[in-house]
């Protein structure tokens, strides 16, 4: 931390000190009950100084928010405090970085404070070299001035009530707030909510946005080239039902390469044909048929494949696949020809052959 030049320590009444408006920091519950413990412990003498500079109505806190909010809290009257003097500039520098060198914090008002910046005129690289970060950081953190409000009081809500700020519980990650600063906002809260209820990670939400956000591109070309008569209506269907499963499986390129044939059916296996070089290979099952007599005393199998489909297979699966019992949405007829053969069965459920 900076030394100061000329400092002063002494103890002020709680009364006369109050909290900077620029403070980018946030404790959780679980830390705060901890601090305040110490305190009563402890006492104030026991606990590290706030840092604060002088102003005409009192004392302004740079650092120490939340030894002084517990301090009051607790009833004390008095707390110990180093005081320096700084304009206000200097008190939203020093008390961003003591809290970011400390990992404290809060990106959400981070967001805030840079944004301010900005609107001061200042240019994102200017913001950087102010606080000591890099201009990427910046650039990111301002991004999350995008996120709704009703999404931050769903976040604040979730990281407040985790069990431990740090290792126990799912919380909003700055990764995981990124990710959500690129969506459109209307769908910020459910992908919120689908993150905090499926205990997805950061990087799996990265992973998840982006591929959104790519269907949405990719469908939007689609209907783009559909109204340009560049797409024949029964292609697009086909292409949609794909892209709707697996936005990856379909360029920009491929898409551009598609709108060059000029009759529907070549569209149509150029989709087809396409979707099955991407198809992943454990879609493939080994079969082998069931005789008659298996046939009549044999309940039908059931398996699902890996698009969630569930088929009633009448024969044999010779890989060990799990039995459902749900109804079958296709059944699919497995003749003695078939055996050695592997079964292809694609999740848009447009393609079902065996070679």
């Amino acid at each position: 931390m900076k030394a100061w030049p000329k400092c002063e320590f002494t103890y002020l009444p709680l009364k006369k000190v109050y909290p900077n408006p620029f403070n980018a920091n946030r404790m959780c519950y679980k830390e705060y009950e901890s601090l305040k413990r110490d305190l009563l412990e402890k006492g104030v003498e026991g606990i590290p100084p706030i840092l604060v500079t002088p102003r005409t109505d009192g004392f302004m806190i740079v650092d120490g928010e939340h030894r002084w909010r517990a301090a009051l809290e607790l009833g004390f009257e008095t707390i110990r405090a180093e005081i320096v003097h700084l304009s206000d500039e200097d008190v939203k520098i020093e008390c961003f970085k003591r809290n970011y060198q400390r990992g404290r914090i809060d990106y959400l008002k981070a967001g805030e404070l840079f944004n301010i910046e900005r609107n001061c005129g200042l240019t994102v690289r200017e913001i950087a070299k102010k606080y000591n970060l890099s201009a990427y950081t910046v650039d990111y953190i301002l991004q999350l001035t995008r996120l709704s409000a009703e999404v931050k009081e769903f976040i604040y809500k979730v990281n407040d009530s985790s069990e431990d700020y740090f290792e126990n519980g799912f919380r909003f990650t700055f990764r995981h707030l990124i990710a959500l600063s690129k969506l459109p906002e209307k769908d910020m809260l459910s992908f919120a909510k689908e993150f905090f209820e499926g205990n997805v990670s950061g990087p799996e939400a990265e992973r998840i946005v982006a591929n959104f956000l790519t269907k949405l591109r990719i469908l939007s070309i689609i209907d783009e080239k559909v109204s340009g008569g560049l797409i024949f209506p029964k292609s697009a269907e086909l292409l949609k039902s794909i892209v709707e499963r697996d936005p990856l499986t379909f360029s920009e390129d491929r898409i551009e390469r598609l709108c060059k044939i000029c009759d529907e059916s070549g569209q149509v296996n150029f989709i087809r044909s396409t979707f099955l070089e991407n198809l992943d290979k454990s879609s493939l099952y080994s079969l082998a048929p069931l005789n008659g007599h298996e046939l009549k005393n044999r309940k039908s199998s059931y398996f699902k494949c890996q698009c969630g489909r569930v088929y009633l297979v009448r024969g044999k699966i010779l890989d060990i696949l799990e039995k459902w019992d749900k109804p079958a949405e296709k059944i699919i007829e497995i003749l003695p020809e078939h055996v050695g053969k592997r079964l292809r069965i694609n999740y848009a459920d447009m393609i079902a052959y065996f070679e």
